[in-house]
């Protein structure tokens, strides 16, 4: 059977072209200028890599409201596979779904914690819905970010780190982390301002996950 070909209006993709153009010339001027490296994206190898609080704010700014559903046909295309943890975002605005994201975590990537795990895929998800409902892959990749360096690096003293003061919470950064986080900060950022952004992360409260993601963000830069 012959599927007849639809021609389309070059009016139409004239007016998408031009309606393209002008919102992200408006996120260039307007919305890009309120976003601070080193807090809402990392910069590296030219790649700006979206964080968490980055897509907090550009939901807040859009006025979307997050929320999370398990993704059982992720999971059910790989077998149910042990250790696996799936979620969908949905981003609406006034009720009216805007977008969808997924994310994925594996319990094995996060030394065996289910709460870290869910919170990342969580995360990833609704990183992935806001990229696709504010239009701003062109700009931003959440990709970087997502590194995990659990495997990679052996963290000391990880039965006598204290947890928040909640079961659930992650457990606090090491010392070896914190260490290594403040070498690649003196090491890798030589503009002021990005490095007082950077520091200004370091706190007696920052978690081993949390540290993790800014090591990662910097491990790549040279």
């Amino acid at each position: 059977m012959e599927i007849p070909t639809v021609q389309t209006d070059i009016a139409y993709v004239k007016k998408g072209l031009e309606t393209l153009s002008a919102k992200r010339k408006f996120f260039l001027e307007n919305i890009l200028p309120t976003l601070i490296e080193g807090q809402d994206f990392f910069v590296i190898e030219g790649k700006r890599s979206i964080s968490k609080g980055g897509a907090e704010r550009l939901a807040e700014i859009y006025n979307l409201t997050a929320t999370f559903t398990k993704d059982n046909e992720t999971l059910a295309s790989f077998g149910n596979a042990s250790g696996l943890i799936a979620y969908i975002c949905q981003l609406k605005r006034e009720g009216q779904l805007v977008a969808e994201g997924r994310g994925s975590a594996n319990i094995e990537d996060y030394e065996n914690s289910a709460n870290s795990s869910i919170k990342c895929a969580m995360v990833s998800s609704f990183k992935d819905a806001v990229l696709r409902a504010t239009g701003t892959s062109f700009m931003f990749t959440q990709d970087i970010e997502n590194m995990n360096l659990s495997k990679e690096i052996d963290y000391e003293g990880r039965d006598k780190q204290a947890f928040y003061g909640d079961e659930d919470m992650p457990k606090l950064m090491t010392e070896k982390q914190e260490a290594l986080l403040r070498q690649l900060i003196a090491e890798k950022i030589h503009n002021p301002s990005s490095r007082q952004e950077y520091e200004r992360q370091i706190n007696p409260l920052l978690s081993r996950f949390q540290c993790s993601e800014l090591i990662s963000s910097l491990l790549p830069m040279k």
